[in-house]
């Protein structure tokens, strides 16, 4: 996994943080030969994000590592983006919702 994460380091992640956002490894499986990684920041809302994922991401990483077969990446809200937004909005007591900045 070491190979994967300095490949990202040096091939995907600076073209990604250039446009806000990043990538994180959340699972690489030998067996099944499947790598699971998550868009963060702003590449999780993006509207060219499918296109990334296909022709740039998966298609880079493939090409590197034969032995990974499957590619998975999830798209959806991040963690930083969900810890972000329950921060703002918490509820009291009474079920009303106190903005907290």
């Amino acid at each position: 996994m070491d190979k994967i994460e300095k490949f990202l380091d040096k091939e995907i992640r600076p073209y990604l943080k250039s446009h806000g956002g990043d990538i994180e490894i959340i699972n690489y499986s030998i067996e099944k030969q499947e790598l699971n990684l998550r868009l963060k920041g702003q590449c999780c809302v993006c509207p060219h994000s499918i296109e990334t994922n296909e022709n740039f991401i998966k298609k880079s990483i493939l090409e590197k590592f034969s032995e990974i077969k499957n590619i998975y990446i999830e798209t959806g809200v991040s963690d930083e983006l969900w810890n972000l937004a329950k921060n703002i909005l918490k509820e009291d007591r009474n079920g009303k919702l106190e903005r907290k900045v």
